[in-house]
Order: C-alpha cells, then sequence, then structure tokens
C-alpha cells in the first residue's frame, strides 16, 4: 500500500495497455467529459471570491485587503486536512479502477471522519485570530477587519473540509456532474447573502466585512449537507456500500493519512509561502497589498476552474493506471494538458491585450484616491501572471496526474524545495534601496515588483519539477489500491 512496489504493480499483475490504439481524440474526449463539470464547479468558487471582494471594494477598501489577508490565513488553517480529504477521489478512483467498488463505502467513512476531528483546532484558532494578526506586522487600521474575517470563516471550516471529502466520492466516480449542480447551488446562496449582508436589506444592516465571511460559511456547510442527503440514496448503497459501510477502519485510514498527509502538506507549503509573500507585500503598505488582490483575483478566475482539469487527470489516471496500464493513462494526462494550456492561452491574451477592460470592474463612483492608485497598478501586474499562467496550468495537471497515481510524497518534497529556493531568494537578495526608502513613492512599488518576480519564480521551479518527474515515469509504477 506504499504506492512503490504493491501487488498490483508487479509485472505479472499489472493490466497491458488493452487500449494503446484508442485515438487521442477520445481521450481528450474523455477528460473534457470529467473535467468539465470540474471546471464549472471550479469556477463558480473563483467568480463567487470575485464578487466577494469585489463587493467588499465597492463598500470599503480597507475590508477587501483584510480579506485578502484574512483569507489566505483561513486557507493556510484548513488546507492540510482539506488536502487529506481531497485524496478521496484518487483513491476511490483505483478502487473503481480494481473493481473493488464494495469498499468504497467504508473509505469513504474514515474520510469523514477525519474531517470531524479537525473541530477543537479550528475552535481554537477562532479564538486566537487577532493575536495571529498582530504577530505578523499588519497595519493597525486592518488588523481588526482581519482579524472578525477569519473568525467567522473558522466556524465554516469543518463544513469546507467535509464537502472536500465527501464530494471525493463523486469525483473517483466520475459523477462529476453532481459537483457541479451542488457547487452551483452553493455559489448562488453565498452571492444572494453577500450582497444582503455586505450592504444590508431591510431589516438587516450592512455588516461589511463580517458579512462577506458569514455568507461563505452558510455556502460551506450548504455543499456538505447537500452531498451527506445524496450519498443517502439507495443507489449509492447497493453499489458502494455507503451506508453498511459506517464504522471506523484503522487500516483505511492510514491508507488516507499516507497519500494524504503529503498532499495536504504541499498545500500548506504553498498557502504558506504565498501568505508570507501576501503579507511582506502587506507590510509595505495598503495599495500594494490592493493591487495585489486585485491581480490575484483575476489570476484565480483563470487558474482556480483548472483545478477541475487537475483533479480530472487525477482520478482518470487513478483508475486507468488499474484498469488500462500507464500508456492509457499518460495518454489522459497529455489531453488533460491539451485541454489546460488551451485555456491558459485565452486567459494570456486577455492579461495583455485587455488589463484595462478587466480592471475597469473595480472602478466604481466613490473610489478613494488610493483605490485608484491599486487599479493603476494591478493593471501592470496582469504582466506577471500572464508570463507565468501557462506554467501554472502545466504544473497543477501534472501534479494531479501524480497524485492520482499515488506519488504524493515527490510532489510534497518538489512542493517544498520550490517554496523554500523562492523565500530564500526573495529575502536575501530583497532590493535594500526599497527597503530604505519608505517615504518615497517609488519603494513600495520596487518592493511589490520584486515580489512578483518571486511568485513567477516559483511557479516556473514548480513545472520543471512536476514535469521531469512526469517523463521520468516512476508513477507508472505505483499504485494505492
Amino acid at each position: 500500500m506504499s504506492g512503490k512496489n504493491s501487488p498490483l504493480s508487479g509485472d505479472q499483475k499489472r493490466p497491458e495497455d488493452s487500449s494503446t490504439d484508442e485515438s487521442f481524440l477520445r481521450c481528450v474526449l474523455e477528460v473534457w467529459r470529467v473535467a468539465l463539470p470540474l471546471m464549472v464547479s471550479a469556477g463558480t468558487f473563483s467568480l463567487v471570491l470575485f464578487a466577494d471582494r469585489t463587493l467588499l471594494l465597492w463598500y470599503d477598501g480597507e475590508s477587501m485587503s483584510a480579506s485578502m489577508a484574512g483569507g489566505n490565513f483561513f486557507w493556510v488553517f484548513v488546507c492540510l486536512p482539506v488536502g487529506i480529504a481531497s485524496m478521496t477521489g484518487a483513491i476511490v478512483s483505483q478502487y473503481v479502477g480494481a473493481n473493488e467498488h464494495k469498499n468504497i463505502g467504508r473509505f469513504l467513512w474514515q474520510s469523514v471522519w477525519l474531517s470531524l476531528l479537525t473541530t477543537p483546532a479550528f475552535v481554537g484558532i477562532a479564538f486566537v485570530a487577532r493575536t495571529l494578526f498582530e504577530t505578523t506586522g499588519q497595519p493597525d487600521h486592518l488588523l481588526e477587519l482581519e482579524a472578525t474575517y477569519l473568525r467567522l470563516l473558522m466556524i465554516g471550516a469543518v463544513g469546507l473540509v467535509l464537502e472536500s471529502a465527501l464530494s471525493g466520492f463523486f469525483s473517483g466516480t466520475e459523477r462529476t456532474r453532481v459537483i457541479m449542480w451542488v457547487s452551483l447551488a452553493s455559489g448562488v446562496v453565498n452571492l444572494l447573502l453577500d450582497v444582503i449582508l455586505v450592504f444590508g436589506a431591510g431589516p438587516i444592516p450592512p455588516l461589511g466585512i463580517a458579512g462577506a465571511a458569514i455568507g461563505s460559511v452558510i455556502a460551506f456547510w450548504t455543499k456538505a449537507v447537500c452531498y451527506g442527503v445524496l450519498l443517502l440514496k439507495p443507489k449509492y448503497e447497493s453499489l458502494y456500500r455507503i451506508r453498511s459501510g459506517f464504522g471506523v477502519d484503522l487500516k483505511l485510514g492510514k491508507k488516507l493519512l499516507f497519500f494524504g498527509f503529503p498532499t495536504g502538506l504541499m498545500y500548506l507549503t504553498e498557502s504558506g509561502g504565498f501568505t508570507v509573500m501576501v503579507l511582506r507585500i502587506g507590510s509595505i503598505g495598503d495599495v500594494p497589498l490592493r493591487a495585489t488582490t486585485m491581480a490575484i483575483n483575476f489570476n484565480m478566475v483563470a487558474f482556480i476552474p483548472l483545478v477541475g482539469v487537475s483533479i480530472a487527470a487525477s482520478v482518470l489516471v487513478g483508475r486507468h493506471l488499474l484498469e488500462s496500464g500507464p500508456h492509457r493513462a499518460a495518454k489522459s494526462v497529455y489531453a488533460g494538458l491539451l485541454i489546460g494550456c488551451a485555456y491558459s492561452m485565452i486567459w494570456l491574451i486577455a492579461y495583455l491585450a485587455i488589463p484595462d477592460v478587466m480592471m475597469s470592474l473595480y472602478q466604481w463612483s466613490e473610489n478613494t484616491e488610493e483605490s485608484i492608485a491599486a487599479i493603476n497598478i494591478a493593471k501592470t501586474l496582469l504582466s506577471f501572471v500572464a508570463v507565468y499562467v501557462l506554467l501554472d496550468s502545466v504544473q497543477l495537471i501534472l501534479a494531479g496526474a501524480l497524485r492520482g497515481a499515488g506519488d504524493t510524497w515527490f510532489v510534497l518534497v518538489s512542493g517544498l524545495l520550490a517554496g523554500t529556493l523562492t523565500l530564500l531568494v526573495g529575502f536575501t537578495l530583497e532590493p535594500q534601496d526599497s527597503l530604505e526608502a519608505q517615504g518615497s513613492l517609488e519603494a513600495p512599488l520596487q518592493a511589490l515588483t520584486w515580489w512578483w518576480w518571486m511568485l513567477t519564480l516559483w511557479i516556473w521551479l514548480l513545472a520543471t519539477f512536476m514535469t521531469a518527474r512526469f517523463l521520468q515515469g516512476r508513477w507508472k509504477r505505483m499504485r494505492m489500491v
């Protein structure tokens, strides 16, 4: 079960590549069938997040800046259990490929128990939210806003982990349309609540950043409840033993932790490193942080739907490794790369051709001088996004493929190496002029540009490591069931 040399990985039991003659077009269509609903689902999340922060800008520019820092902190705390739970889909797909459907229900319950065990930790984080931001040197006028946002989001943290676990069943069994419809429903709920709670309506007073957090929390739990209700359908019990699989199974729990822990730790490494960069930019000033938030919002609109392609690559690699063999699994990865790069190319052109149109969405009749300055800076930051957007799709899809095979520890080590190198270079070689001339206009821009170059370097390194590992081919001999 180590993912290296399980019984199924021996030559005598490894499935032959029965589908080597299958056309590449059919592979692309298969990936598209699985990935499209996941892209819509992830795209819904990115659009809701984009709208959330845009509404906060219209309400109060400082609230949008605080939501960026607070949201990053939230993800740092939840990404480890979310990463572990997210491996549910890849492992379920291997059960499907091995024709061991009856084991899926029992395995799914172990992911549920893991999700619920996170409750005490999340409660503790909520209580010390303000202290956490005080230790990072954030501006005083943002502290309470950031702490409020994080404190409220932690109420939905368990729901986020739980829905990540439960959705793994639907992605692993390639029922991705279910994920799409649940995500669309929760997205509509989130958007409606954002408008009502941020600005107020009728007897409800304007709650600003607190309202945005409350809307997100309700959306998290809406998804978890929807998945739970759907899983109780009799058809899932007869095929996968969802209800009869209820119970604790330490062996299956250890399997989830073995393959899921490095995935979660990779998420933690990436989010932690990114948060360090954001906090460093925030210490430069509110305008650079606000500009970064604007640019990252458009980056996320392009990036997050690619998570759907990454998940599709993961579950198809997992299934085909056991069902058809590594050659067919590799064709699914190449098909995913084609879809991902084509999608990213559209955004690359947009970042270079219409940055003014994009940033016009942030313009409001009551924009402050600081917001106008941030919008102008953000236009230039989009050129950085254009530089790395294609490689970002490559590293994301290849990382998903490697996880689908069970090569999660390499993904972790490469992520740690890339993040560590980037931060070492960033802090060691940061231009001293930008640190010594804090009062000038150019200083914050110099520091901001430097850290955006570091973000670009980070993504280049990740893409290089993932590509090298995929081409090396060791993942083809790995199994998780």
